[in-house]
């Protein structure tokens, strides 16, 4: 049985080097620029710093599993769909 290549609905290639933020399971924050990322979200992330403490992180690699928000450009806050 031929399985096709599961394709990621998040289209990350288009922001690699640009600014994100990340918010990981537990409700921590980071905030960095994306260098690289696998099949499984996996993520390196340079310049980090911690948010809100702007504690300075350096090069870290954020487990796809344990991440909850992907942010670029700021978050938007929007109305609960299942209300």
């Amino acid at each position: 049985m031929n399985q096709l290549p599961k394709e990621s609905i998040i289209k990350l290639q288009s922001h690699i080097n640009k600014e994100v933020v990340i918010q990981f399971q537990g409700g921590r924050q980071v905030k960095g620029t994306l260098l690289s990322f696998d099949n499984q979200l996996n993520l390196v992330l340079d310049e980090v710093r911690e948010l809100p403490s702007q504690r300075i992180l350096g090069l870290v690699i954020c487990r796809g599993a344990l991440i909850n928000s992907f942010a670029i450009d700021g978050m938007v806050e929007i109305e609960n769909p299942y209300i």
